[in-house]
């Protein structure tokens, strides 16, 4: 083991997770290997899931948590190592093989059917049924409103599911993977997008489900409901197991310690405002605020400034993206201002004028167009500064540009012709940055700007943040990457639950520290 932590490495003599109070195991994990390429997602994993106790599966971003939960759920079929489900060896073929032994996942995605309501989506494929069919409607309905009320779900059963907001959306998905009458329930950030409400709601459940004898798995970022609600507690790193025991006998800066592991010094990039500090900021975000998502956003910007947000899962990261380039809709409040000039919050039209470029976390659905090619996607944002006479398009001027960010970005395509969905994700993202440095930002929102890129890609494009940011652009880099946070920012802002509850300025931006407080809503500085 790498860290002080009391809980046993993987090969100390200590009780496996689990057997700490003695309860037999439903599932074991003997020897997991998975791997997705070159990238080894799962090494030699052991883990056990207990009848009637709460386990808690802890990792960073990457560490191979929901891969597990995946292959324990028959979404992906291990490489190699063994399962066991009641001391038998069992192939787990698909979800419908796992639900057949009664074990059930709730994913951190909603997958809901939108355009159904909410009890058609919990009674879904186990609907009452007369003869021949015909669904007993009445049936269904009183059904579903006392599995509502008893967990305690303020909604319609017949409310359209598209229509409902994201956390009652995600208090039904629980219900509906309740109501399947697990005997083993994996809940994959099962609070993330709650109100605080909502939150004491789920974990009561949690604890109400062990007792009635489910084994439960809890993913979660969220460390103080781990620590609340858990029995044992498994910490995953790079794929593989590095700690497992009994959650009473470790604390939570332990465990995050664990989560990270003891790393070599980081080189962080050199700041490029410190000269600058005293003077009129580049943006400034005044009491930004959606309803259900932001509280009160307030921070500015300086040129040449990188400034980190970060969060757990459903604190408010893509919203706020969006609300300040001018994409949050209709209920966004509060001030976005731009060189002392208030810039409209719901036109990104007049966003884009302003200087502001926001790079999106979805790169296939609201970036690139795949089926266009590159000098097509490179050029859409400033089609007008190509048109001739009849507005005719400059297409050799618009196939030089592409040559030209193609070479700067080190994009690795056939040429500017070939499709977009022909390049890897890096290429693709790269694609990205030029189309949208084309525009000349003055500020720049990048959302997940290394999201499902290989290593070397995202050395590449840190590379390139280093030097936007280096020619003077503002940077708001929104990431839940800790080595992105540590080595690029000047600043970091952590969110939680839709506010910002504290800023680190360099030498504070560590990763522990950044754990704690997106896990805990609190920054926790040590005593000089």
């Amino acid at each position: 083991m790498q860290s002080d932590t009391p809980l046993a490495a993987p090969d100390a003599p200590a009780a496996p997770a689990g057997l700490s109070a003695g309860r037999p195991p439903l599932l074991q994990c003997k020897g997991l290997f998975k791997s997705f390429g070159a990238v080894q997602a799962l090494v030699d994993v052991d883990f056990e899931i207990a009848e009637g106790q709460v386990t808690g599966l802890v990792g960073e971003n990457g560490a191979g948590k929901s891969t597990l939960a995946k292959v324990i759920a028959g979404v992906h079929q291990p490489d190699s190592g063994t399962i066991l489900l009641g001391g038998r060896t069992v192939r787990l073929g698909g979800a419908d093989q796992a639900h057949a032994h009664r074990i059930v996942t709730a994913h951190q995605d909603i997958n809901l059917v939108e355009t159904m309501t909410v009890e058609e989506n919990l009674l879904l494929n186990n609907e009452p049924t007369f003869r021949f069919g015909v669904i007993r409607r009445h049936d269904m309905h009183a059904t579903v409103s006392r599995l509502l009320q008893e967990y305690e779900i303020d909604v319609d059963p017949k409310a359209i599911v598209g229509e409902l907001p994201n956390d009652l959306k995600k208090m039904v998905q629980i219900v509906k993977a309740v109501s399947l009458d697990p005997k083993i329930l994996i809940l994959d950030e099962p609070t993330s997008s709650l109100t605080d409400s909502e939150v004491r709601v789920a974990l009561r459940l949690i604890r109400k489900l062990a007792s009635d004898g489910v084994g439960l798995v809890l993913i979660s970022h969220y460390l103080s409901e781990i620590f609340e609600v858990c029995d044992d507690l498994t910490i995953m790193r790079d794929g593989k197991v590095v700690a497992s025991g009994p959650i009473g006998e470790t604390t939570l800066p332990q465990v995050v310690a664990t989560m990270v592991g003891r790393q070599v010094e980081t080189i962080r990039r050199k700041s490029q405002v410190s000269e600058a500090a005293g003077a009129e900021p580049l943006m400034k975000v005044e009491d930004l605020s959606v309803p259900g998502h932001l509280r009160s956003i307030n921070f500015t910007l300086q040129r040449g400034e990188v400034i980190g947000v970060t969060g757990l899962t459903g604190s408010g990261l893509d919203e706020l993206a969006k609300a300040i380039f001018g994409a949050g809709g209709g209920n966004v409040t509060g001030r976005v201002v731009i060189e002392g000039k208030p810039v409209p919050l719901r036109d990104p039209t007049r966003s884009l004028a302003a200087g502001l470029a926001l790079l999106t976390n979805d790169r296939l659905r609201e970036g690139i167009l795949p089926d266009f090619t590159l000098v097509e996607n490179i050029c859409l944002p400033v089609l007008d500064r190509f048109a001739g006479f009849a507005s005719v398009l400059d297409r050799s001027a618009m196939v030089a540009t592409a040559k030209r960010n193609m070479e700067r970005l080190h994009v690795r395509a056939p040429g500017p012709f070939a499709q977009a969905r022909q390049l890897s994700g890096g290429n693709q993202q790269k694609v990205l940055f030029a189309k949208w440095l084309e525009t000349n930002p003055k500020v720049f929102i990048m959302d997940e700007p290394t999201i499902g890129i290989d290593v070397g890609s995202k050395e590449e494009i840190r590379a390139i943040i280093d030097e936007i940011a280096t020619a003077g652009v503002g940077i708001v880099l929104i990431t839940t990457e800790l080595e992105e946070l540590v080595t690029l920012c000047d600043r970091v802002l952590v969110m939680f639950r839709g506010e910002i509850v504290g800023a680190l300025n360099g030498q504070e931006i560590e990763r522990e520290t950044i754990l704690h407080a997106s896990a805990c809503g609190e920054i926790q500085r040590t005593s000089s």
